[in-house]
Order: structure tokens, then sequence, then C-alpha cells
């Protein structure tokens, strides 16, 4: 009986500390990580501060976990990128696709990552150098596939540059709503690229 107890309580207990992560994710994309307090995470999920600091020692070992978690979500594309073998415009559907799946389910975890980066870019914070990991793989395996493209002479500024376009799709599908979808705006995106 006391087992099963047990389990009961581990399981709210994860509950509880995903509650606070995706809190803290959509905060942070939306407010920024400075502007954004542990007061602003508890009041999201009806807890108190202390509650928070039971589950993360700190704002920044928060920070770290959502990090972390936003990584694991961005492996999605390096997988899907590492499975083509050249670049071409039903690989950037797909990554663009990729996105919009994300974006329907969470649309602030879509573009933390960027809020982030831009937030703590030229910071010198080890969060900087955090971050430019987490987007690395998804630069080399999408560099990879373009590097024998005829109209690209740098494949990863190419890999780069379609990392914020496509991010920069997911910020203004939150900004677009509910004037434009997310599905239409990443349509406009891919009839840029239609000629490649």
């Amino acid at each position: 009986m006391a087992l099963k107890g047990c389990n009961k309580k581990e399981a709210q207990g994860r509950a509880t500390h995903k509650k606070i992560l995706m809190a803290a994710t959509e905060l942070f994309a939306r407010q920024g990580y400075h502007k954004t307090t542990i007061t602003d995470i508890a009041q999201a999920v009806n807890l108190t501060s202390g509650a928070v600091f039971h589950h993360f020692p700190s704002k920044e070992a928060l920070l770290e976990a959502v990090v972390d978690w936003l990584a694991r979500g961005i492996q999605i594309y390096s997988d899907y990128l590492n499975r083509a073998e050249k670049g071409s415009l039903a690989v950037a559907q797909g990554v663009v696709d990729i996105m919009c799946e994300h974006f329907r389910r969470q649309p602030e975890a879509t573009i933390c990552l960027a809020a982030l980066a831009t937030e703590f870019a030229g910071s010198r914070h080890p969060m900087e150098k955090r971050l430019k990991e987490v987007y690395e793989d998804f630069i080399e395996a999408f560099a990879r596939i373009l590097e024998n493209h005829p109209k690209i002479t740098d494949s990863r500024a190419a890999a780069t540059a379609l990392i914020g376009a496509v991010q920069g799709i997911a910020v203004q599908g939150l900004l677009q709503a509910p004037e434009r979808s997310i599905d239409q705006l990443a349509d406009g995106f891919m009839g840029l690229l239609s000629d490649w």
C-alpha cells in the first residue's frame, strides 16, 4: 500500500515539475529570462515560490532545465536532416512542417530558444555557449546536405539562416494570429524557396 502512495506522489511530483517547466518556457519566450521572476512562474501554475524552488533550486537551474528540454525538441530536426541525402525543396518543406507541428502543440516552446538566444547573445554568460551548442547539431546536419548544392557557397551560413527563417515564421505566427495562421505563413515562406 505504501508503494502505491509513493508512486502516486512521485507521479504528482513529475507532473508539477513539468507544469513548472512549461510555464517557465512560455514566460521566457514571451517576457525573456531576465524579466521573468520565480513569482511569475509560481503564479502561472498556482504554486508558491517555495514550491517552485522545491523542484528547481534556482532560477538558473530552471533555465538550464528549459534549455535541456528544448534541446531534445530541436533534436527532431537534426534527426530528420540526418536522414536526408541532399538539400532540396522537399527537405526544407519537411523542416517547416516539423516546426508547424511543434507550433500547433506549443507555440511558445517553438520560439523560446530564439528568444533566449537573442537575450543572451553577446552576454558572455555561460548560457550563450550552451544555446550555440543546442543549435550546432541542426546547423551541422543541414550544412552537410547543402554542401553540394549548386547555388550555395557557404553551407553553414545557409543552414544558420534557414534556422533563423523558420524560427521567424514561428515568431510571426504568434504575432500575426489570428489574422494569419502558421500554415499560411509557412506556405508563404515555402513560396519564396520554390525556385530552389
